[in-house]
């Protein structure tokens, strides 16, 4: 048989939380005393020790319920009138979390004192979202968008899209008032703000990321997944093409896919291929951005007043008709030579060598430099060149 005191237990922690939330946004953590929470929720200073082991467990508990709530409560899958799922879940949290801002302003000063000890404490928005991660991309996955956690998804997310709701959560009322504006007025710019940038970020860093080499980064119970070879196929077979109709796009997954006719309808909701000025469509996804190699050449110290020097010693009129025979004005010429080259574009041979003609007597020899000093980059069969500082085809 269940005690009286048994079946009023829950009713007391839930009454703990609501004080304990109630006295931290008063007073702050610091300031806040459990003697006070205690009296104010009408229970014995023993019972909150019974529940929670410590002050700042309290607050981790406050912490964790208002995520899950958040978890259980956001939408899970796209609707026809509020647009994507991305989007709804950004309208959806702008509100959410303004209504939690008494315990965001405490959460926010736990992630401040956490950054001076360059670790998120168990108490901290920080801790709680990292952890939340891998459940939010189940979701995602299960709603039809695929992304993986590279550097790049991890601190767009973070920094571009989690941190800003949160600031304003807990500081656009205060702007607000300091203007003399309506809060609604605040809210409604800061929203469009928001949605805008995730649809900027939606395919150059979270559709990218499904085909971009960069291994995830270390999450709680993350499964690493590689890149999608699918939808590398589909980005080579695109990228580079021109504008084409519907049915020639169609022809061309059907070699890729089993399905041609619902990938199509699936990458026009998704956005992948966007109308031209002809009424034609264009593969509008941009290439995964990869770190930067570094600059070539980095054994060999030449300042700037060197290289220029060099440059004028051995191409007197802008031609280059002898290579020298010291590696230092070698490597001058050759980095000079090299800036006929844009980042970005890709070179056949023919193309490298009419621009090698007019600057170097052997150009063949000059294109051999180029690439041996890694101031050029080529596919194995020569085809195609591209400066070292480009992403790789």
């Amino acid at each position: 048989m269940v005690s009286k005191q048994s079946e009023a237990l829950p009713e007391s922690r839930q009454r703990i939380l609501d004080t304990a939330r109630t006295v931290f946004a008063e007073k702050g953590f610091d300031g806040a005393r459990v003697d006070e929470i205690a009296q104010r929720a009408g229970v014995n200073k023993a019972l909150i020790y019974y529940y929670f082991k410590s002050k700042d467990q309290l607050l981790q508990e406050l912490l964790r319920s208002f995520l899950e709530a958040r978890r259980t409560s956001r939408p899970k899958q796209p609707s026809l009138e509020g647009g994507g799922l991305p989007e709804q879940i950004t309208r959806f949290d702008v509100d959410f979390l303004y209504d939690q801002r008494d315990i965001l302003r405490i959460a926010m000063m736990e992630d401040l004192r956490s950054s001076k000890e360059r670790s998120a404490g168990n108490g901290t928005i920080l801790r709680q979202w990292l952890e939340g991660l891998v459940e939010s991309r189940k979701e995602y996955l299960e709603a039809g968008y695929g992304f993986r956690y590279t550097p790049r998804v991890v601190t767009a997310m973070y920094f571009f899209h989690m941190l800003p709701i949160v600031t304003f959560s807990a500081m656009g009322e205060t702007l607000a008032n300091e203007l003399g504006l309506e809060f609604e007025t605040v809210r409604k710019e800061f929203l469009q703000l928001a949605i805008e940038l995730e649809h900027s970020h939606f395919h150059p860093v979270f559709g990218a990321s499904v085909t971009d080499p960069t291994p995830e980064v270390a999450l709680p119970g993350l499964i690493p997944v590689p890149p999608s070879e699918l939808m590398t196929r589909i980005q080579e077979a695109f990228r580079n093409a021109p504008a084409m109709e519907p049915d020639e796009i169609r022809s061309i997954l059907a070699t890729i896919v089993e399905a041609p006719d619902a990938m199509f309808e699936k990458m026009l909701a998704f956005r992948y291929f966007e109308d031209d000025a002809n009424g034609k469509l264009r593969w509008c996804v941009p290439a995964p951005q990869t770190a930067k190699a570094p600059p070539p050449q980095q054994h060999v110290r030449i300042s700037p007043e060197e290289r220029t020097a060099l440059v004028a010693k051995h191409m007197p009129q802008g031609r280059l008709e002898k290579f020298p025979l010291k590696e230092k004005a070698r490597v001058a010429v050759i980095e000079h030579i090299s800036g006929a080259f844009l980042c970005g574009t890709f070179y056949s041979e023919r193309e490298v060598d009419a621009l090698l003609k007019p600057l170097a007597a052997d150009h063949t020899k000059a294109r051999r430099y180029l690439v041996d000093y890694g101031f050029l980059h080529r596919t194995p069969d020569g085809s195609r060149y591209w400066t070292w500082d480009t992403a790789s085809p």
